[in-house]
């Protein structure tokens, strides 16, 4: 898949072809993360960070990112640890592990320090923060632990579909839990859970019922480079990653300090969503200090990457609502 902005777009104004720097930066740990830099596009407006959601890899975002790129902004995106070409340390580089979801604020503190601010400094203007899935519950982390520290790293933050609950179904939540907790606490938290396993290409499908996008275009921008290239692919999760992904959704109803953060946030969510629970959706947007909810009747989990005539609204709304918040930097974004 072609890593550049310009290509086929259903947004007016896309740039020229470009090359896009791509390089890997280290973490703490020594995991190095695939980051990808866009150029300056001709009519600058800021800076734009998009992280992905689980199992996801930056070339998914091509028109995503287009689409950003056609509003004035520079784009930095980057693969998760465990995904994408960045680093994978288990034998079998399609188990998706994580033992701690802090792991990935930190990347995300790092990326920023080393890549996103020099990259705005060299730009101009604002930065802005597009997430989707489980990136969005990271970004929602983040906001929370720098809500005192740092309100303004980000002019303002749009989140898809953020992961804050998954759907746990046919099962409870209170069983699964209990199985997360017995594969960890048996020393099977890097092993799949149960019911997981490696990337099955007949996902590639298109299925009518698929949970992601009723647009089979964008369904393939999403497999097709499965096919292509089998080292993107990601299978299930671990044991482990379970039993984070509920420690941060319960640190997210009971702990985290949401209702300090004061970043202006835009919450894009399907209110049917099979992959996500929309309920916390909206329970999560009562308690940040400066958030807008917009629901989507019809959409599935991929607002972003569903059919025109769904996407085109989402992107109003986004136009719209950067529009009015980065208004104090320059007027409106659309030209």
């Amino acid at each position: 898949m072609d890593l550049a902005a310009g290509g086929a777009t259903s947004d007016a104004a896309a740039p020229a072809t470009v090359p896009v720097e791509m390089r890997h930066v280290a973490m703490g740990d020594g995991v190095r993360l695939r980051v990808a830099i866009w150029p300056l596009p001709e009519r600058v407006r800021g800076t734009a960070l998009v992280l992905t959601g689980r199992a996801e890899f930056i070339e998914k975002y091509t028109e995503t990112i287009e689409a950003l790129a056609a509003r004035g902004f520079r784009v930095v995106a980057v693969d998760w640890r465990n995904q994408g070409l960045s680093d994978r340390p288990l034998p079998n580089r399609q188990i998706h592990h994580l033992t701690d979801f802090a792991t990935l604020v930190d990347d995300l503190d790092e990326i920023h320090r080393r890549v996103v601010a020099p990259v705005a400094a060299e730009t101009g203007g604002p930065v802005i923060l597009l997430a989707h899935s489980m990136g969005g519950l990271v970004a929602t982390m983040a906001l929370a632990r720098h809500a005192d520290d740092d309100p303004d790293r980000y002019a303002a933050v749009l989140l898809s579909a953020p992961m804050y609950a998954i759907h746990s179904g046919p099962l409870p939540r209170w069983l699964v839990r209990v199985l997360a907790s017995l594969g960890v606490g048996c020393g099977w938290g890097a092993r799949y859970a149960l019911w997981q396993g490696d990337y099955d290409p007949a996902d590639g499908r298109f299925s009518p019922d698929n949970k992601i996008t009723a647009d089979p275009r964008r369904y393939a921008a999403y497999h097709g480079p499965f096919a292509e290239r089998p080292e993107l692919r990601v299978g299930g999760v671990s044991f482990a990653w379970v039993a984070a992904a509920l420690d941060a959704e319960d640190a997210l109803r009971r702990g985290l300090p949401l209702e300090r953060v004061r970043t202006p946030v835009l919450l894009l969510i399907a209110p049917d969503d099979r992959v996500v629970r929309a309920e916390a959706h909206r329970s999560v947007a009562a308690r940040l200090g400066n958030a807008q909810l917009v629901e989507y009747p019809g959409a599935r989990h991929e607002v972003l990457m569903e059919c025109d005539a769904i996407r085109d609204r989402v992107w109003a709304d986004i136009d719209a609502f950067l529009a009015k918040t980065l208004a104090p930097a320059g007027g409106s974004i659309v030209g």
